[in-house]
């Protein structure tokens, strides 16, 4: 199985789930697994939990690829604690914190971000060099306090073409596009550098055949 199909197969699956409102993209979380599998990325922090959906198509893809991951994720709603350890196949895998402020002083690779969190600013001591922010959403504030904490930052809003299934979760509809997300690299090596260029000329080049179809509408 590809880390597509996982994706695909593991969103339908949390959209029947109690709480679906808010998860990830599917989208999103192809996007989280390209990151994980072109990167090599092993040390994962989660802002926000939610019900489960990214960290357990991650863990998933950790169990199929056998690559060790190292897991950590933030959550203080009840609701979601519960469904955490309904949904999620490898829960107990999970190193889990109320808040980033719990969080002990480490570096990862990929630093995820699908909530808000009072003590993000403390982000910055959770980074080595070449660490990758990757943003769910729109989440403004959140990406202009993490562009603010690295000047040095390449910033991309990464969209897709595709849209949402009939069962999409929440408001979406397949009249309206997948969710996408901002993709930062704090402090880009060259190979990262030319990874966000390819992206922002993607990003460019789909949100220009968005217009035009809703112009040809």
């Amino acid at each position: 199985m590809t880390y597509q199909q996982l994706a695909e197969e593991n969103y339908k699956r949390f959209c029947a789930l109690e709480g679906s409102e808010y998860i990830a993209s599917e989208y999103a979380i192809k996007t989280i697994l390209r990151l994980v599998e072109n990167f090599k990325a092993k040390n994962i922090l989660e802002v926000g939990l939610g019900i489960g959906a990214i960290c357990d198509s991650v863990l998933q893809y950790d169990k199929m690829k056998n690559l060790g991951l190292h897991y950590v994720g933030t959550e203080a709603n009840g609701f979601c604690l519960d469904a955490l350890q309904k949904n999620v196949i490898d829960f107990d895998t999970i190193e889990l914190y109320s808040g980033v402020s719990e969080v002990p002083v480490q570096q990862f690779d990929l630093i995820i971000v699908d909530g808000a969190d009072e003590s993000f600013a403390k982000i910055a001591s959770l980074c080595h060099k070449d660490t990758i922010i990757y943003i769910e959403g729109d989440r403004g504030p959140q990406t202009r306090s993490v562009k603010e904490i690295f000047p040095n930052a390449k910033h991309v809003n990464v969209i897709t073409l595709k849209r949402n299934h009939e069962y999409a979760h929440g408001s979406s509809t397949p009249e309206t596009y997948m969710g996408g997300g901002q993709l930062i690299f704090t402090d880009p090596t060259l190979g990262r550098k030319l990874f966000w260029f390819v992206e922002k000329v993607k990003s460019f080049t789909r949100r220009n055949i968005r217009d035009l179809k809703d112009m040809i509408k």
